[in-house]
């Protein structure tokens, strides 16, 4: 067969593909979002609006809580009355990730705008919408948890959450680095991340004083959005433990205390990160890069303080290591 048919061909078959799924069956795109999201959030319906075609993603960042981005194509999701009937009272804080996203809830509208958040009860029906794509996340709290850490202000639903709330950002942070870096593999490390977003969620929807229970997933979102900034940001030379408090509002000597229990000081974070990078490019394949570059580029300054590093670090100099990891060739410094 010609080339040019055996194109056509293939092209007729993944576009075949994209419409009828597995089991020889046309693909519904609603009905798979709707199971996708139903495994870690609410069941939720969808009505799209007018003729736009439908669109969406779904993302499940942590399943106990149930913590779900999802960005929808413009139309309305909604809970209704037969759905409400399948035994969910969890309550749940959505957070509207665009400016512009409308909640129906115990008859009243709540407007959101980007990073605000609201409440919502899921045995009782509701609806959110926009008329242009729209994306939030839901963490869903069972009503046993949420009652046990409310201490009698479970928050209303329907009550607009301002996106300056101090515990709405720790909460947002906690979550961008579950996104970013994934659970913890450890039973007791993950156990901890669900409690620590469990109180981080009621206390975003309660603001109350925060007691000596809540001191402790306070500290840890603060430390997670510290590393997460470290991250982020190590390949900028200009990065120190000084300009980082800075920018996160804090001390200096409270930066130190937050990464203390980590076992590592914000340099040692700082170096490793860089560091590992390096060691990365260096033994990519078919890697020809200067490490004079690759040592700017990752974040440091002083190239001979580099060499001392990797050398403590990996044992070897940089040229070593590349060479012990692919044929010896001719190396540039």
């Amino acid at each position: 067969m010609h080339r040019t048919e055996l194109k056509a061909v293939f092209g007729l078959a993944e576009k075949a593909a994209s419409v009828w799924g597995e089991t020889g069956m046309p693909r519904d795109p609603l009905r798979e979002w709707q199971e996708r999201y139903s495994c870690g959030g609410t069941r939720l319906g969808f009505k799209p609006e007018g003729d736009a075609p439908f669109s969406s993603s779904v993302r499940l960042i942590c399943d106990s809580p149930g913590v779900v981005r999802t960005t929808l194509s413009p139309g309305l999701v909604f809970r209704d009355r037969s759905m409400v009937r399948d035994g969910n009272d969890n309550r749940s804080l959505v957070v509207s990730l665009v400016r512009d996203l409308k909640f129906w809830h115990r008859d009243r509208e709540v407007a959101l705008g980007l990073n605000e958040a609201t409440i919502l009860q899921n045995d009782e029906p509701g609806k959110a919408g926009a008329r242009r794509q729209f994306a939030f996340y839901e963490i869903s709290v069972p009503q046993h948890e949420w009652t046990l850490r409310s201490s009698g202000s479970a928050g209303a639903p329907m009550k607009a959450i301002n996106r300056h709330s101090e515990s709405l950002k720790l909460l947002l942070g906690y979550i961008g680095v579950l996104a970013k870096t994934g659970l913890p593999a450890g039973r007791e490390t993950r156990d901890a991340v669900s409690r620590h977003l469990i109180d981080l969620t009621v206390l975003a929807a309660t603001e109350p004083s925060i007691g000596e229970s809540r001191v402790g997933c306070v500290v840890a979102a603060r430390r997670a959005a510290v590393l997460e900034h470290v991250a982020s940001r190590f390949q900028d030379p200009g990065l120190t433990g000084a300009s980082l408090a800075q920018l996160l509002g804090i001390s200096q000597r409270y930066l130190q205390r937050l990464l203390q229990e980590t076992g590592k000081s914000f340099t040692e974070h700082l170096h490793e990160l860089r560091l590992n990078r390096a060691f990365a490019r260096l033994t990519a394949p078919n890697s020809n890069q200067r490490v004079s570059d690759i040592a700017f580029e990752v974040g440091f300054s002083d190239l001979a303080h580099f060499h001392r590093l990797f050398r403590a670090r990996f044992g070897d100099t940089p040229n070593g290591v590349r060479g012990s990891m692919r044929t010896p060739e001719t190396h540039q410094t």
